[in-house]
C-alpha cells in the first residue's frame, strides 16, 4: 500500500515524539516535513549513492551534436531530456543498424587536461559528466558524425512532493530508511534531539547500509592508463 506524504510525516513524526498516535500534526510540523524531505532527496541526487533505483533513457542524437542536456521537468530552458537532472551515470552506448558502441566514460578532468582537436565529428567514443546546480551535461567526445542512438542508464534525481502527493515515487522497501531519515533530521530542526536515541541511530545506520548495498553506484576508482583521448585509439582501430 502506497502512503501519502502526510502519512508517511506523521509517522516520521511518531519515531521522535511521546505523543499518541491519535494527536494531528500542530503548527509547522507538517511545512517542516515537507522542508526536510525534499532538501533530503535533493542532497541524495548528489552522488546518487541514496537513490536506489537506475532507469535506461534513449534519444536520438543529431549530426554534429556533441552534448546531452539532462533537467527536472520544471526547467525552463533548453533540456534534451526532462526527467529529473542526471545524478549518476553508470552507463552509456550508442547504437546504430544493430551495432553497439560503449562509450567510455571518462573523468572531467582527464578530459579536460588532454590534448584533442575540437571540433571532431566521428564515432563518438568518450563520455564526460558535467555536473551544474539545476540539469547535467553529458558530453559526447568526437561529437556525432551521423545519427545514433544513445542509451543512457543511470539515475536521475527525484521530483519535489507536496503534501497532497504520495511516496509511490520511492519504492517500498526504500521507505523504512527513508523514514528514519526524516525523522532524524526533525528531532534536530524541530528541537527534540534528545528524542533521537541511540535505538534509533543504530536501526537507521542499518537501514542506510541496506540501501547503500543495493546502489548500482560504482565507486571503484579507475586509472587513466587506457584513456586514449588524444586519438591515438582512432589509428589503432582504424577509424
Amino acid at each position: 500500500m502506497v502512503q501519502t506524504v502526510k502519512q508517511f510525516l506523521t509517522d516520521s513524526y511518531q519515531l521522535i515524539s511521546a505523543n499518541t498516535p491519535t494527536v494531528p500534526l500542530q503548527g509547522n510540523d507538517m511545512s517542516k516535513g515537507l522542508q526536510f524531505l525534499n532538501q533530503l532527496l535533493t542532497s541524495y541526487s548528489a552522488t546518487g549513492l541514496m537513490l536506489t533505483i537506475a532507469k535506461e533513457i534513449v534519444i536520438n542524437v543529431a549530426i554534429g551534436q556533441s552534448n546531452i542536456i539532462f533537467a527536472d521537468a520544471s526547467y525552463t530552458g533548453f533540456a534534451d531530456v526532462k526527467l529529473g537532472r542526471l545524478a549518476n551515470l553508470s552507463d552509456a552506448w550508442l547504437l546504430l543498424d544493430g551495432v553497439t558502441y560503449p562509450l567510455i566514460i571518462e573523468n572531467r578532468d582527464v578530459f579536460l587536461g588532454s590534448y584533442k582537436y575540437d571540433p571532431q565529428l566521428g564515432l563518438p567514443r568518450f563520455a564526460i559528466v558535467y555536473n551544474q546546480t539545476d540539469l547535467t551535461t553529458v558530453r559526447i567526445y568526437p561529437g556525432a558524425s551521423q545519427v545514433y542512438e544513445l542509451h543512457v542508464y543511470g539515475k536521475f534525481q527525484l521530483s519535489q512532493l507536496g503534501e497532497n502527493d504520495d511516496m509511490s515515487s520511492l519504492p517500498l522497501y526504500y521507505t523504512l530508511f527513508f523514514q528514519f531519515a526524516v525523522a532524524r533530521y526533525l528531532a534536530a530542526f524541530k528541537g527534540r534531539a534528545a528524542a533521537w536515541t541511540p535505538f534509533l541511530q543504530e536501526q537507521y545506520n542499518e537501514a542506510k547500509q541496506d540501501m547503500e548495498s543495493v546502489s548500482t553506484v560504482n565507486v571503484v576508482i579507475q586509472s587513466a592508463n587506457e584513456s586514449m583521448l588524444n586519438g591515438y585509439w582512432r589509428v589503432k582501430s582504424g577509424v
